[in-house]
């Protein structure tokens, strides 16, 4: 495994234009999301079944995690919270396929999702309070705790996006030791917890860790 990008390919012929293959799988899973999205929501109806089902349950198994922590809001921030837990998950089960590498192994992915989140949780800050009241905030309970607070901010997207980055990474070079030392006893099920199990469960602490930043930064 080789962590991080690597350069397919340059645009246009310039050397300052690299497409990587973290960019080529990213949206190769935005394409694949946008068609099962339409393909589960085709001729939908007021009694679902089949497939409808399947959509209906990962929206209501979405939004039961949102509305706790966002009282009344849950369907607000549904398509926001839905958006990255769908692609991350996404994005952590294509390593599954041969050939294919994880986008969230690489932190240029993880860190402009976590930045997504950081400016998404200050505008909903500011519009619940204002933004002089917003700002005011970081100087409470006492103005000492000013700066404290101030850096605090900025680490959250630095610690949000390197979680997610170095459990994606870290299993990878596991399951690539395991190979070099074993290369004919790696069991199919080895493959499943890391790149199955544990991406679904990066992508829900993702969304989680997210949906507190919102609740925090409003409350």
């Amino acid at each position: 495994m080789n962590p991080g990008p690597q350069v397919v390919t340059h645009l246009f012929g310039k050397s300052y234009l690299p497409v990587t293959d973290t960019l080529l799988i990213g949206w190769l899973s935005v394409i694949l999301i946008i068609i099962l999205a339409k393909y589960l929501t085709k001729n939908l109806k007021l009694r679902p079944e089949g497939k409808q089902n399947v959509a209906e349950l990962m929206v209501t198994a979405i939004y039961d995690q949102i509305e706790p922590m966002l009282p009344g809001e849950g369907w607000r921030f549904l398509p926001f919270i839905a958006t990255i837990f769908i692609y991350i998950g996404f994005c952590n089960l294509i390593g599954f396929v041969p050939g294919l590498t994880s986008p969230t192994g690489d932190l240029n992915t993880t860190l402009g999702l976590a930045l997504v989140v950081f400016l998404v949780s200050h505008y909903e800050g500011m519009r619940e309070k204002g933004v002089w009241g917003y700002f005011k905030s970081f100087g409470q309970p006492v103005i000492f705790l000013l700066p404290l607070n101030i850096v605090s901010e900025f680490a959250k997207p630095i610690s949000h996006s390197f979680r997610l980055f170095g459990n994606i990474v870290g299993g990878g070079i596991i399951i690539t030791l395991i190979y070099q030392a074993a290369p004919g006893l790696v069991p199919v099920p080895l493959h499943a917890w890391f790149d199955l199990f544990i991406g679904l469960i990066q992508a829900l602490i993702f969304g989680m860790v997210a949906i507190s930043y919102i609740s925090v930064a409003k409350s």
